[in-house]
């Protein structure tokens, strides 16, 4: 358990052990000719006698006070300290500590040797530039008393005569060349001025060839879609009037099948027709065969009675009950009869009534279906046609812009190309003019030199110089003189 008695005496200590550190951290960072040492560790830890913590001496009773309530607070800084003398230090931990001390202090040391040598190259480098700078100056110094000696020579020997009209020669040489040299130039750079105009003339033609090129090709794409579009609204109707045809034909064989239930109907009816009226002429027969039987029996009945007019009370009873019997037998008969043929009838009215409604049913379908048909072919055509319509306006419309951008855009290099000429030729009056004034001046200016150098010349002869000079003067100004008459005559 970590003693908290010594807490001002250790902390104390630590100040003193930290203080050799900081010295040496501090001489490395401000100086760079402090010898610091290799190896420094804080000192072996001074052991302080603090009394006993374990054992806690009886503390006399006190008096009896009313429970108050305190609360203790301490400030950030001091729990910080508390906690931090709270860990107990190890062996390891302390030589954690001391080589990272070592690192430190070995960085600080090579920095310090780092900072020593970069000054002193910068020293070095200032140094040497110094001398460099002495040097330049010294031999600056020279050149400027050489200029100056060589200056006053040249003045000393300028007010000669030959001087003057050595350097008049070489100045008016010096002059003829950069005369013909700026001639050359600009008539150079008039080539080349008229070269790249031509080449940007060139370049514009070509690039609104390249871009007439394009649009036409647009436009020929634009019409092979045109002619692609057709062909497929053309594939589409002849696979329509296909489908169309098809339909006519289902709706024919439709027809043909209808016609022939139509047919069997009517061939049924017939028979029936045929049947019910061979059982009407047999039932009429048989009715026939009755009523004939029934009149011989009638007769009989008044030959019997005549004959066996007794025996007649005694079977009038007996005959009403049969004659009753036979009538409702034949009423019965009758009533059947007439069942069977109404309900035939009904039935034959009923078979004819649904096929009239199921051939008017077919019709009005047949009928609903081709008006939708031809309303949906119509409402297709009429769409096609519009659409093709705008097409057609939208492509006259885009012709009738690229035309006009084309006129345009024709006009524009027109306009540009004849005001580049203008400007050309604006340039080569002014530059014609430019030349004709230079030329007069020259001329003017040849004539003064010539009247100069005459009167030099007999200056020269009167002062008796070698002829030979005086020939070689003459020959030079004669030279002269003849590319000068050259440069007139051209």
């Amino acid at each position: 358990m970590p003693c908290f008695s010594a807490c001002a005496e250790r902390a104390q200590s630590h100040i003193q052990e930290q203080e050799p550190i900081d010295r040496a951290k501090t001489a490395a960072r401000n100086g760079s000719d402090v010898n610091l040492l290799k190896f420094v560790c804080k000192k072996p830890n001074q052991h302080v006698k603090c009394r006993n913590v374990f054992y806690t001496p009886p503390i006399p009773p006190r008096e009896a006070r009313a429970s108050v309530s305190r609360k203790v607070q301490l400030p950030h800084k001091e729990l910080e300290r508390l906690k931090a003398a709270s860990k107990v230090v190890t062996l390891e931990d302390r030589l954690d500590d001391l080589m990272k001390k070592e690192t430190e202090l070995r960085r600080l040391e090579e920095e310090a040797e780092r900072t020593r040598e970069r000054f002193k190259k910068i020293d070095d480098a200032r140094k040497k530039k110094a001398e460099e700078i002495a040097l330049v100056q010294k031999g600056e110094e020279v050149q400027d008393k050489l200029q100056v000696l060589e200056k006053a020579f040249l003045a000393k020997h300028e007010q000669e005569e030959e001087v003057k009209e050595v350097n008049r020669i070489i100045l008016n040489a010096k002059c003829h060349a950069v005369r013909d040299a700026q001639i050359q130039e600009r008539s150079k750079l008039f080539k080349e001025l008229r070269k790249e105009e031509i080449r940007l003339e060139q370049q514009v033609i070509e690039r609104a060839m390249k871009s007439l090129n394009e649009e036409d090709e647009q436009f020929d794409k634009k019409q092979e879609a045109k002619q692609k579009y057709a062909e497929e609204i053309k594939k589409q109707l002849l696979e329509r009037e296909n489908q169309r045809f098809l339909e006519a034909e289902r709706t024919e064989k439709e027809a043909k099948m209808l016609r022939d239930i139509n047919e069997a109907f009517k061939r049924d009816e017939e028979r029936q027709h045929q049947l019910s009226k061979e059982r009407r002429s047999k039932f009429r027969d048989e009715l026939a065969q009755v009523v004939e039987m029934s009149n011989v029996f009638k007769q009989r009945d008044r030959k019997r009675q005549r004959l066996f007019n007794l025996a007649q009370k005694a079977l009038e009873s007996r005959s009403q009950r049969d004659e009753i019997t036979y009538l409702r037998q034949r009423e019965n008969l009758e009533r059947e009869y007439r069942q069977k043929e109404k309900q035939a009838a009904l039935k034959k009215k009923q078979i004819e009534k649904e096929l009239s409604d199921a051939r008017e049913h077919q019709m009005q379908e047949t009928k609903h279906r081709q008006a939708l048909q031809v309303v949906r072919a119509e409402q297709d055509f009429n769409v096609l046609v519009e659409r093709l319509k705008k097409e057609e306006e939208e492509d006259r419309k885009l012709n009738i812009e690229r035309q006009r951008k084309r006129n345009c855009y024709r006009m524009d290099i027109i306009r540009q190309m004849g005001d580049k000429e203008m400007e050309r030729r604006r340039l080569l009056d002014l530059e014609r003019s430019e030349a004709s004034d230079w030329r007069e001046r020259e001329r003017q200016r040849d004539a003064n030199i010539k009247a100069v150098i005459n009167a030099k010349l007999a200056a020269m002869r009167d002062a008796c110089l070698p002829e030979k000079y005086i020939k070689d003067v003459e020959m030079q100004l004669q030279r002269i003189t003849n590319n000068q008459r050259q440069k007139l005559a051209k």
